[in-house]
């Protein structure tokens, strides 16, 4: 079937759709009341110009931090009554408001699948990955990485915010190198255990190996701090949560401009910054929370259409949640919620953190439904054991000779902040495997081979997307396995992101037959047509349950294989499927099935045609049948593992099926 094409953005600007300018008129809605002094940035439709900095200091305003990746300046602090006088000057689309940063923050590497376990023997590190090669952008109160299990990670490092109160040699210095040469310490604790958490190799301070690994022990730091020893909040005073904000807007600045830098001293494999980790937020002022307009989430979705890869924490405002924060809204971020995994590896009993903020997203008004749907990845954030690092409290401090190297594994702590850099870890692993993946493809492949928890929460327009597990719970070995077999078929360069293909269920009849049924849609075009193949064999298209006219836009459609097992050679065999649309293919599913056809019998396998004979039933979605196994493949392995199963008698259907052999002369193919 030809699935008809649907365009969600007729080319509208951001600014023209955004829910945070209801009546249009260039300002934040929430800016609009206030009175006294207020931190603003400003949005442009083009291009920053030195002449827009002049105009701005000719009228008494000083520019405190650029954004040319958002077309962006910071003020900082004005009057409110000047806002209208701002959102006047040419070129100005949005007078901005500036957030709040606040930061959400040994059983957690296995339960992802990233180290093996006696509860999953394989895990993604068998497969030859750890995470070489890689560089993690920690963006945070910075990172120990004396400490024992992140010694020699460090790579580069920024430290984009300089307070008194927090490094009194930071002033006397006169700043902080750009080059990336500066390596700050953490003054807090937040950022040494989220590096951790992502990275850490598990050696204690005696040199002895714990299990306290990250999800990437072999992959680097670039250390961004943003933060310091108040943690971003509560904040002590106006000033801080003005400086607080521009840091971390101009660390993230910083990253983008220097993403391909070659780093003195390190092989090129570790030049470069490969992905932002981010376990913070930034809260919104409007009512229901940020729609992914605002500067500070659209520089991530830059980011990611850059070639960095974003992993960020959904946030910590539990079921009752007004909406998502700016970051947390990013339209393109792999966004990150928290499950508790009851300090099990056995993945069965975890359920959601009560803390862990739930979707949907604030809509941007775009038309577009999907970009809504977040978060999108769920991963163990509840009661982890955390790297230490050298803070102010205990014996050692940071600012007065100390460091970590003598530091151990500490208490448990939690948030989606601890969840969000098990991701990070995963993604680099991900990356090491298949080096030729987008940001965008990456994501894509976590969604894909998660394992599905929740009821749908928006089907009409996800049959999979869950508001609290996004599409479901990380499994760093069925991602790598993906990643690895897209490199390995040379796939990677076609596979588009918005084409999804899912398995839904097999069936084994008494007489030998096998039906496979899956659904296929295009989320912002369409879809020609699905093939499927046996042991990599020729390609041939599958049969469908819908004519080409009742297929709509965002409407997924049925599509089945049918196989006569008694046909085809004796052994164990490997069926792939993928949907098709020009040039471009989806993400395959894999299902494995084991034929006991004699030896004698010198037919050798056709493909199945679909006629008009034998009666076949099945459920919209039904449980996997005894007689098919999932392949060691990710889409087979947990991706299509459906948890939440719905029997809905209502959407059952009737396949009238005729298995022939298409080798007949009498038959057309």
């Amino acid at each position: 079937p030809l699935q008809n094409p649907i365009w969600w953005d007729s080319g509208s600007d951001w600014w023209d759709t955004t829910s945070l300018d209801s009546d249009r008129n260039g300002i934040h809605d929430s800016l609009q009341s206030e009175q006294g002094r207020v931190n603003v940035g400003l949005s442009y439709s083009r291009e920053i110009l030195e002449s827009d900095i002049n105009l701005l200091s000719s009228i008494g305003f000083d520019v405190s931090v650029k954004l040319p990746v958002v077309d962006a300046l910071l003020l900082g602090d004005v009057n409110a009554s000047d806002i209208w006088q701002l959102s006047n000057i040419e070129g100005v689309v949005m007078v901005e408001r500036y957030g709040s940063l606040v930061f959400y923050g040994d059983v957690q590497t296995p339960a992802v699948k990233a180290r093996n376990s006696s509860e999953y023997p394989v895990g993604a590190w068998d497969l030859g990955v750890s995470g070489e090669g890689i560089n993690i952008a920690m963006v945070d109160t910075g990172v120990d990485n004396e400490h024992p299990g992140l010694n020699g990670k460090f790579v580069a490092g920024y430290d984009a915010v300089c307070f008194v109160h927090s490094d009194p040699q930071c002033v006397l210095a006169g700043g902080r190198q750009d080059d990336g040469s500066f390596d700050p310490d953490d003054g807090n604790q937040h950022g040494t255990a989220c590096m951790g958490m992502a990275s850490a190799n598990g050696i204690d301070a005696d040199g002895s190996q714990t299990d306290y690994y990250g999800s990437a022990p072999d992959s680097m730091l670039v250390d961004v701090r943003i933060g310091t020893d108040v943690g971003a909040g509560p904040f002590e005073n106006y000033l801080l949560e003005q400086e607080f904000y521009e840091s971390a807007m101009n660390g993230l600045q910083w990253i983008i401009d220097h993403r391909d830098d070659a780093w003195p001293g390190v092989s090129e494999e570790n030049h470069g910054i490969d992905i932002i980790s981010l376990s913070w937020g930034i809260t919104s002022h409007e009512g229901g929370g940020s729609d992914g307009t605002d500067m500070h989430s659209r520089i991530l979705d830059e980011a990611m259409e850059l070639g960095v890869a974003v992993s960020n924490a959904a946030g910590n405002d539990g079921e009752n949640n007004d909406g998502l924060s700016g970051m947390s809204a990013s339209s393109l971020s792999i966004t990150v919620a928290s499950t508790d995994d009851k300090n099990t590896v056995d993945r069965d009993d975890d359920t959601i953190a009560s803390y862990s903020s739930r979707g949907p997203r604030k809509d941007n008004g775009d038309q577009n439904p999907l970009n809504e749907l977040i978060p999108e990845i769920s991963a163990p954030g509840t009661n982890i054991i955390q790297a230490e690092g050298c803070v102010s409290s205990g014996g050692c401090n940071n600012f007065i000779g100390g460091d970590a190297s003598d530091n151990t594994y500490t208490g448990r702590g939690s948030g989606t902040s601890y969840a969000a850099p098990a991701v990070t870890g995963i993604v680099a692993l991900v990356w090491e495997a298949n080096e030729n993946l987008t940001p965008l493809q990456i994501k894509e492949i976590l969604k894909h081979t998660s394992e599905r928890r929740g009821e749908p929460s928006a089907p009409e327009i996800d049959p999979y997307w869950n508001r609290e597990f996004g599409y479901g719970m990380v499994d760093a070995l069925a991602s790598v396995e993906l990643a690895k077999f897209l490199k390995e078929s040379e796939r990677t360069s076609i596979i588009n992101h918005n084409l999804q293909n899912h398995l839904i269920s097999t069936n084994e009849s008494d007489n030998g037959l096998l039906n496979i049924t899956g659904h296929s849609w295009g989320q912002d075009g369409s879809i020609d047509r699905v093939e499927y193949r046996i042991d990599g064999g020729e390609w041939y298209e599958t049969t469908y349950s819908a004519t080409p006219s009742e297929i709509g836009a965002l409407t997924p459609f049925m599509w089945h294989v049918i196989l006569d097992t008694g046909k085809i050679n004796s052994g164990n065999h490997t069926l792939e499927v993928h949907a098709v649309s020009g040039d471009w293919r989806s993400l395959p599913v894999f299902f494995e099935f084991h034929s006991n056809k004699s030896s004698s019998d010198s037919f050798e396998f056709s493909p199945v045609i679909v006629g008009a004979s034998a009666m076949i039933a099945f459920g919209w979605v039904a449980s996997i049948a005894v007689t098919g196994s999932f392949s060691p493949l990710s889409a087979i392995r947990v991706a299509e593992k459906l948890l939440h199963k719905r029997q809905d008698e209502g959407n059952s259907e009737i396949l009238v099926a005729e298995i022939f052999d298409p080798t007949s002369d009498d038959v057309e193919v």
